[in-house]
């Protein structure tokens, strides 16, 4: 037995799949430990729902054991702690998705007959019921890593690379921060499920699509859609499949072969389809009509998409939190010389959820750990990654083989490369291990790179702080520029909003709508040409003054500036400028007198106030009033 093991061993793929097993194996089991000891920022056990958990997890109950969309014994349990109010159906709202409680049944329907026969209550909140279903977050998160470690491997020739990048992108950012520390929200579906719809996709070109591979590609698509339907944007890769079947039709092949290749295609579309079903259902069910956005018709704002926000704010940007998924978005570049359909689908899926993810109305994701609706595109990091990896394992292997100086220099940088990847995910392990809602600054206007100093220690957080500030240093660049302002303005200004920022309705606590602040209690940054004045007003020693106006509503607003000059009228007039368009005029007084205008051009996100008069105008108040 021993020898067959050794002559088994002695195969190279043989090798491959033992590694890939005992990496999983290892990862899981210390997951797993972290998901069963672990503790929150309150020092509460982080296996049990909280936060937006509880509204996923009370579909379970609901679904299986009342058989209704019902929730009103759920949230007696729960609390309905975010106070979502009823739907038009007159039931308790929900605006998290069924599909995770769906996905969860082969957890939590075993766990319920344990907790009916032990003895334990019988309404689906028994303890058992609730770990073993939050536990699947663990389980297909560290799952997910196989994916991108295979397709590096069949694409890339890089086993090597695409193990270590699987594992350092999962530990790099969101995901591992939602597969142990905050366990049973959808994100760990949506990455397991994407991931194996990337590598299911990319399988097929190696062959012939059968109907049953397109019933295969369908329920992968399906099932990802049904964790989360934002997901749907990942239908741009059968675009590219689509197109290949195409291509492969033999000549001759007529209206006949283009009606079968339409039939395949058909039988996808109706797998996907039938997975998607249930949530179509429920949305019918608890909201009276088949599709529904849940939080309501205004929460996606596709017309004023905040992109680049998503991107590179230090309110909950992916970049400045996950600085290495950065030096990935240049490898998903790059990749497209190695592998160019691979990586220009994976640039565009990522593209569509870079778009959805910033047309939501709260972009930032509320109280989120970085770019946590990037769930999907840890596939495609972990691949980017792979790419700058290759060079690096590579050169290792030569100077594994060869004590050349030059290869020894190569592989020497490539462990130092190594060796910082892993250092950025370490470092991001330890902020998701220590995190509380205060550690990222989820209401912004504090630089991602200085939180990250102050909460990871030693060389580690200078490293990671670095690597932060250099991801986000282009749109820092380009916003100090354009504004005049410091390197470090975008990420005070840029997410922090004036006025009511939450969706209108989408709890019981009503958006702020009115909004006063003295000059000086508008923070420095947010202000140029005023200079403090007697009796707490700012002057303009120039006779010109701006103000960045962060907004983030629909409708109009309503501005009224108190303002005043020693001189009075006869100093001479003051325009106010909106986004530089002149929208008030009038002569100051002697004594504090408002000035108002109301405008509905309201940019989505940074706007610009300016007031220019006579030398010495004062500015005593400013008051924002939100206007339907």
């Amino acid at each position: 037995m021993f020898s067959r093991l050794l002559r088994a061993l002695a195969d190279a793929e043989t090798r491959w799949r033992w590694l890939v097993l005992a990496v999983v194996a290892a990862a899981l089991a210390a997951a797993t430990v972290a998901f069963a000891v672990g503790e929150d920022g309150q020092d509460r056990p982080v296996a049990r729902p909280y936060a937006d958990a509880p509204y996923y997890y009370a579909w379970g109950p609901s679904l299986f054991l009342d058989r209704d969309v019902d929730f009103t014994d759920e949230y007696r349990e729960t609390k309905n702690w975010y106070r979502l109010v009823p739907t038009p159906t007159g039931r308790p709202g929900n605006v998290f998705g069924a599909g995770p409680a769906i996905l969860s049944a082969p957890a939590f329907l075993p766990a319920h007959a344990v907790a009916v026969a032990t003895g334990e209550r019988r309404d689906g909140f028994s303890t058992i019921e609730q770990v073993a279903t939050l536990w699947l977050s663990v389980l297909l998160s560290i799952l997910a890593l196989v994916f991108p470690y295979r397709i590096a491997a069949r694409r890339l020739d890089a086993r090597g690379a695409g193990l270590a990048a699987a594992v350092l992108v999962l530990a790099a950012g969101p995901v591992i921060y939602y597969a142990v520390r905050q366990p049973g929200y959808a994100h760990p579906f949506a990455t397991f499920f994407a991931a194996w719809l990337v590598d299911v996709w990319d399988a097929s070109f190696d062959r012939r699509r059968t109907a049953r591979t397109w019933a295969l590609l369908g329920l992968a698509f399906g099932l990802a859609v049904l964790a989360r339907p934002q997901l749907a944007t990942w239908a741009v890769l059968f675009a590219f499949a689509a197109v290949d079947d195409l291509r492969r039709l033999p000549t001759g092949a007529g209206a006949r072969g283009l009606v079968r290749l339409t039939g395949r295609w058909g039988v996808g579309a109706l797998v996907a389809f039938a997975c998607v079903l249930p949530q179509l259902l429920a949305w019918k069910a608890l909201y009276g009509a088949y599709y529904v956005v849940p939080q309501g018709a205004g929460f996606m704002r596709w017309d004023a998409p905040a992109w680049s926000e998503v991107l590179w704010s230090s309110r909950n940007g992916l970049f400045p939190w996950a600085p290495l998924y950065g030096v990935a978005a240049l490898g998903l570049v790059l990749g497209l010389a190695r592998a160019p359909r691979l990586f220009a689908a994976l640039l565009l899926a990522v593209a569509g959820q870079v778009v959805a993810n910033g047309a939501a109305w709260d972009w930032w994701g509320g109280g989120a750990y970085g770019g946590r609706r990037f769930d999907s595109t840890y596939v495609a990091f972990a691949l980017g990654l792979a790419v700058l990896l290759a060079p690096a394992f590579a050169a290792m292997a030569r100077a594994a083989r060869t004590f050349r100086p030059l290869a020894l220099a190569a592989g020497i940088a490539g462990a130092v490369a190594l060796a910082l990847a892993a250092a950025l995910a370490l470092a991001n392990v330890w902020m998701a291990s220590h995190y509380a809602s205060p550690s990222a600054r989820i209401w912004g206007g504090e630089p991602a790179p200085r939180v990250i100093r102050q909460k990871v220690p030693g060389r580690l957080g200078r490293l990671a702080a670095a690597a932060s500030a250099l991801t986000t240093w282009p749109v820092r660049m380009h916003f100090a520029y354009v504004h005049g302002r410091g390197p470090w303005a975008y990420d005070e200004i840029v997410g922090v909003h004036f006025l009511g920022e939450t969706y209108p309705g989408l709890n019981s606590t009503p958006p702020r709508t009115v909004e006063a602040r003295t000059i000086g209690q508008i923070p420095a940054t947010f202000r140029r040409g005023y200079a403090p004045a007697e009796d707490g007003a700012f002057a303009l020693p120039a006779g010109h003054g701006r103000l960045w106006i962060g907004l983030n509503r629909t409708g109009g607003v309503t501005v009224t500036l108190s303002l005043s000059h020693p001189a009075g009228a006869g100093a001479g007039g003051v325009a106010v400028a909106w986004n530089g368009r002149v929208v008030a005029r009038g002569a100051p007084s002697p004594t504090s007198a408002p000035l108002a205008f109301t405008t509905r051009a309201l940019e989505r996100g940074v706007n610009l106030l300016d007031v220019a008069g006579p030398p010495g105008t004062r500015v005593h108040l400013l008051e924002l009033r939100a206007t339907p």
